[in-house]
């Protein structure tokens, strides 16, 4: 790739360096292309506010909002509460504001889209002075905004909001701050990162410190460091190994898969691979001297992560590494990826050759677009605020908030999360009312919390194959649990009084 700066050793790269460090501008121009841009990142990748992750952080932001609500359950609720401020700040500003939470939901997501994207572009201008690289590097964000990161649970970006929907930005801001050594504004970001996301901001620190050590050529301190977390892992794997685990949670913790390389398939560890060798190619090619730095801090902080991973987190560890996730690195490598390529592909779709180059970013946005229906195939592929949901599994969750009481417990089948036809939205998110745990989510809470466990695992073995139990064994297993509602599948058989039901679901009072 052709680049501004050359050789390593050019009286050039001096002058690159003193640009690079001076503050950025951003001219209105850039800013108002980065706004047009926004809504058409949204109609691309859609947005499902209740959906997946956002199904817990929203029920957070409801507990935080009225705390009446989530009374039984309220412990699943608001553990993420404990360590991100997320759900707090939200709440703070939906009762400044005095707006719906919908609508609030709504205009952050917005907000989070343009905040990345100008973001990207920040630091696409603190890697390249031509600004055709930097807005090709802008616009293959825009257009892989929602890519999956291996199979590491992430996407670049959520198509709906949780914490992670500002802290990746803030990283990019922080990641630009570094390369032009302005330490306030590194700290600054860094700190943003962390009051929201605590995990993300200690990769983000593992990535910034790795950078910094590259680009001075410290590489003896920069082996050494990698050696050293890495015996911190074993060190860790080994003292924790034996170590009791509480009931249930076991399971919990392999119900993640993504947490192990060993349920990885082949393509998936290629997720992993591919970029780092893509980037050591990138190494050995570029004459960009911020573009060879940067890529080898990925190379090094995604090497060091899938070590750990291979070596110390397996299916009869101890699991504490397992719950701190080290390879969601990678996102911040895939995002890395994803703008130098896009450079990449303007400075190769330059003038004559640019209508192939729109054409492929339109193709490439036309995937990420089906991709997204087919994931969401039973929503709609943009949940407008107060718009009626076509989803079903919704439209009783709706049906729920509106007509039953505040202090209502319900219990659904564990895995109700599953069914092709739910789109995995969130029960409490949407409906609002207190029920008894699931599968998918809550169990995913337990695998981070583990003194949630046993608790995860009893209520989930009471609603095992709900649907297909009798009347009074339903009765007899949910009663005790202070079960006062039940949400069962349409085809499900009973006698109890239901007043609605719909093509997928139906709500019925337990006597």
């Amino acid at each position: 790739m052709n680049s501004p700066v050359l050789e390593a050793d050019s009286p050039a790269l001096v002058l690159e360096e003193r640009i690079s460090h001076r503050p950025l501008a951003l001219a209105i121009s850039d800013i108002t292309g980065i706004a047009l841009l926004t809504p058409l990142v949204l109609i691309v990748h859609g947005y499902h506010p209740f959906a997946d992750d956002a199904g817990i952080y929203v029920a957070g932001i409801r507990k935080m909002l009225d705390p009446s609500l989530f009374t039984v359950d309220s412990s699943f609720v608001t553990a993420h509460t404990r360590f991100s401020l997320f759900s707090h700040f939200s709440a703070e500003i939906i009762r400044l504001l005095h707006i719906p939470l919908e609508i609030y939901l709504f205009c952050a997501y917005l907000l989070s889209i343009f905040v990345f994207l100008l973001a990207g572009f920040r630091l696409s201008k603190r890697i390249f002075k031509d600004t055709q690289l930097q807005w090709g590097a802008t616009l293959l964000s825009g257009a892989l905004f929602t890519l999956p990161v291996a199979a590491t649970a992430l996407w670049v970006m959520d198509p709906y909001v949780t914490a992670r929907s500002f802290s990746t930005p803030f990283s990019l801001f922080a990641m630009a701050a570094c390369i032009g050594r302005n330490w306030k504004s590194v700290i600054l970001w860094s700190a943003a990162t962390a009051l929201l996301h605590p995990l993300m901001a200690a990769y983000l620190a593992a990535f910034l410190v790795t950078y910094v050590l590259i680009s001075r050529k410290q590489w003896r301190l920069l082996a050494i460091a990698c050696l050293i977390v890495f015996a911190a892992s074993g060190a860790v794997y080994f003292a924790t190994r034996h170590a009791l685990l509480p009931t249930g949670y076991k399971e919990a913790a392999l119900s993640r898969t993504y947490f192990f390389l060993s349920f990885w398939r082949w393509y998936e560890v290629l997720g992993l691979a591919a970029p780092l060798l893509l980037m050591g190619i990138a190494v050995w090619r570029s004459r960009n001297i911020v573009v060879r730095d940067i890529c080898l801090s990925c190379i090094a902080t995604g090497i060091t992560a899938s070590a750990i991973v291979a070596c110390f987190v397996h299916r009869n560890g101890s699991f504490f590494l397992a719950r701190i996730q080290p390879l969601r690195i990678f996102q911040l490598i895939y995002i890395v990826g994803i703008l130098l390529l896009g450079a990449l592909l303007a400075e190769h779709f330059r003038a004559r050759r640019a209508v192939p180059g729109t054409i492929l970013l339109l193709s490439i946005s036309m995937l990420m677009m089906f991709a997204q229906e087919r994931i969401y195939s039973s929503s709609a592929h943009v949940e407008w605020p107060f718009a009626a949901p076509r989803n079903s599994w919704q439209q009783a969750f709706l049906w729920i908030r509106k007509n039953t009481p505040r202090d209502a417990v319900f219990a659904l089948d564990a895995n109700y999360t599953k069914v092709r036809s739910e789109d995995t939205q969130g029960f409490r998110a949407t409906a609002g009312r207190s029920a008894l745990v699931d599968d998918l989510k809550d169990g995913g809470v337990v695998a981070i919390f583990p003194d949630l466990a046993p608790r995860w695992k009893s209520q989930r073995d009471l609603e095992l194959g709900l649907d297909h139990l009798s009347d009074p064994e339903r009765i007899t297993r949910l009663r005790p649990a202070g079960v006062t509602w039940i949400l069962l599948g349409a085809g499900a058989e009973t006698q109890f009084h239901c007043p609605y039901r719909n093509q997928t679901a139906m709500v019925c009072k337990l006597p």
